[in-house]
């Protein structure tokens, strides 16, 4: 009985000061953060490829939009429609080679409250939910050209 209470303290001792706690899980990362150059760290890259689309709530609403710019997962669409942060609705891309993309997206922010002063681009930020394989393939090609792009004007023979 002795012996199982003294491992029962070992094993309570181990436990309870040698368990990862929340500032521990982080160093690791800022210590891989300290190795790396500060521009070499990758940050998400944006598309701005002014896609025609059309976006359709589930009361019905239908508005012409515009994708002014794109991630992987999020977007920002011009618009007059007025929807409400976390509403749901369906995206049509119109793209002159492809057949129509349909996308599911949510309404993360809006700038149509503010002020049109204070406005360079009135729409919402969006993230998609579903979006097809067609959808997916068509925004990594996307970003990756705008990467290319991007990485040509950067580059000491383009200047």
């Amino acid at each position: 009985m002795f012996v199982f209470a003294i491992a029962f303290f070992l094993v309570f001792f181990a436990v309870y000061f040698f368990r990862p706690r929340k500032k521990d899980k982080i160093i690791p990362l800022a210590r891989e953060r300290e190795l790396l150059d500060p521009e070499e760290i990758s940050l998400p890259h944006r598309a701005e490829p002014n896609w025609p689309a059309t976006l359709e709530t589930e009361a019905g609403v239908t508005a012409n939009t515009k994708v002014v710019s794109v991630t992987h997962g999020s977007a920002f669409i011009t618009s007059s429609a007025q929807l409400s942060i976390g509403e749901k609705f369906q995206l049509t891309v119109h793209l002159p080679d492809r057949p129509p993309l349909q996308l599911r997206a949510e309404v993360t922010w809006s700038n149509m409250h503010l002020p049109a002063e204070n406005v360079l681009n009135r729409g919402m930020g969006i993230r998609f939910i579903e979006a097809g394989e067609d959808a997916v393939c068509l925004i990594n090609d996307t970003m990756r050209q705008h990467a290319a792009a991007d990485k040509t004007a950067e580059s000491p023979a383009a200047k």
